[in-house]
């Protein structure tokens, strides 16, 4: 029995020794065929010389006044004539060149609007627009140019170049991962059947992705490739990490969540919508101020109109000014991340001797230009009174912004506070009152009972009254109750 068990326990060592397998001894696959949905307005950066085409902007404000005449769109780059009417420069520099018919002489034409002759290289002729009217323009509220691949940001128009460049998950971007290929022998005997579909632990040297993924799929910790074809964890079925967001939402059947309505847990998140919208037309329907701390679920429509209505539930009046105040104060925070990073930006350019313009395209001062390396005691003084503004604004930025988040935050707890409060107090007068309703009932059934018994005793008086003296019994001499008591007896 012993050499039995043995035998069998050294099978089982070999079989784990020919499973064992190094990192390389895997058998990789890849799949390509998953690739990036190209829009007219979308944008990848490709190289680190990429810009967006701020013509494809989607505005989500009105333009009115502020198109031009030529292309009909939001000024980029606004110049304005001597004549008083702003272009693109872009689009002034195209019909002089159209004008002229030669791109050498492209700088002298007309105004496109009265042919008034302009000369590009003559400040008086051609100028910049007032920065008002930029500032406006930069101003306009956009959406993001990868919005149609599902990107939900907006903001204005001078933030988009720095978000899609720098923080758009949906930004078309090179994979950069690492790829294990097998050896070209090995692959063409398997493919022509002379292989057993194993590989013998060979691999040429690594390669690097070239495909464009958008940019949320990537990780800074991860450097394997993003087309890796790996099993899912619920249903074994082949994903990629591109496909496995839309699998596990849309397609997966075991991906079981749980109902907030009716706390089933074998739901499929693909279902979970659906099984939602029918929960709450059967049985089940949740106070809109439920996200702020309200437990009321309720069996019909009715019912919850009675509670939302009528003062019932306060934490449903203050559910607008709860969300007014959360979207101003992540407005705020947004607006101070963004700051934060263009401190940062700024400080970083300080260093490398040059400084850009916030915002915009054009530098507006490179220090690295001048002869001498900050050599001149003016120039040191200009780089102190820049470090000097640089930490001011820094420290007026801390100095309101934080403490308005926290102010807003500590007074956002005591709200709650006092909310809570005002509902644990409506609850015990509800109790008072329904007390108050028994011992009025009790009183008045006592009250009936006690007329009752005395009606009863004038009745019998009466009846014996009148078999006395039936001959000698006059009309009114009947007994009769009072006005009073028969109000009352009515009431009653």
């Amino acid at each position: 029995m012993s050499d039995d068990i043995k035998d069998a326990v050294h099978g089982v060592e070999k079989e784990l020794e020919n499973v064992s397998l190094s990192s390389k001894d895997i058998y990789y696959r890849y799949d390509d065929e998953i690739k990036i949905t190209d829009y007219a307005t979308s944008f990848n950066s490709n190289n680190q010389n990429s810009k967006p085409d701020l013509r494809n902007i989607k505005y989500k404000t009105s333009t009115e006044h502020l198109n031009c005449p030529v292309c009909q769109q939001p000024f980029l780059e606004p110049l304005t004539t001597i004549c008083g009417h702003t272009f693109c420069k872009s689009c002034i520099y195209e019909c002089f060149k159209a004008f002229n018919g030669d791109i050498n002489d492209g700088l002298k034409g007309s105004c496109p609007l009265d042919r008034t002759p302009l000369d590009a290289s003559n400040v008086n002729d051609l100028f910049p627009t007032p920065l008002l009217v930029t500032n406006l323009i930069d101003d306009l509220q956009v959406y993001c140019l990868n919005h149609e691949r599902g990107c939900k940001w907006n903001g204005c128009r001078w933030e988009l170049e720095h978000h899609v460049i720098s923080d758009c998950g949906y930004t078309g971007v090179h994979c950069n991962g690492k790829r294990y290929i097998k050896k070209n022998n090995n692959k063409e005997n398997n493919e022509n059947g002379d292989g057993d579909g194993e590989y013998d632990g060979e691999y040429d040297n690594e390669e690097i992705c070239t495909l464009t993924v958008e940019r949320r799929f990537l990780s800074d910790n991860e450097t394997e490739c993003i087309h890796k074809v790996f099993q899912c964890e619920y249903c074994n079925a082949d994903l990629t990490k591109m496909s496995e967001e839309v699998h596990l939402s849309n397609e997966c059947l075991y991906n079981y969540q749980t109902c907030e309505l009716c706390l089933n847990d074998m739901i499929a998140l693909k279902n979970l919508n659906k099984h939602k919208e029918n929960c709450s037309k059967i049985r089940h329907f949740r106070c809109p101020a439920h996200e702020i701390g309200c437990n009321w679920i309720g069996n019909n429509e009715p019912a919850l109109e009675i509670h939302v209505q009528k003062n019932n539930c306060q934490l449903n009046q203050l559910l607008p000014y709860i969300n007014t105040l959360n979207e101003k104060i992540d407005s705020v925070s947004t607006e101070n991340n963004f700051l934060q990073k263009q401190i940062n930006k700024i400080l970083s350019l300080i260093i490398q001797g040059k400084i850009t313009n916030l915002g915009y395209n054009e530098p507006i001062e490179e220090i690295n230009k001048y002869n001498s390396s900050i050599a001149s005691l003016e120039d040191q003084d200009k780089l102190i009174y820049l470090n000097y503004e640089i930490d001011r604004l820094k420290f007026e930025m801390e100095e309101k912004i934080i403490p308005f988040i926290k102010r807003e935050n500590s007074s956002l707890t005591d709200r709650k506070s006092i909310m809570n409060g005002l509902v644990n107090d409506n609850f015990m007068m509800k109790d008072d009152l329904s007390l108050q309703r028994v011992l009025i009932n009790s009183l008045r059934k006592q009250l009936q009972f006690l007329l009752f018994t005395r009606n009863s005793r004038n009745m019998n008086g009466s009846t014996l009254n009148s078999g006395m003296d039936s001959e000698n019994l006059d009309l009114f001499d009947m007994p009769s109750r009072n006005n009073s008591e028969e109000r009352l007896n009515l009431k009653l």
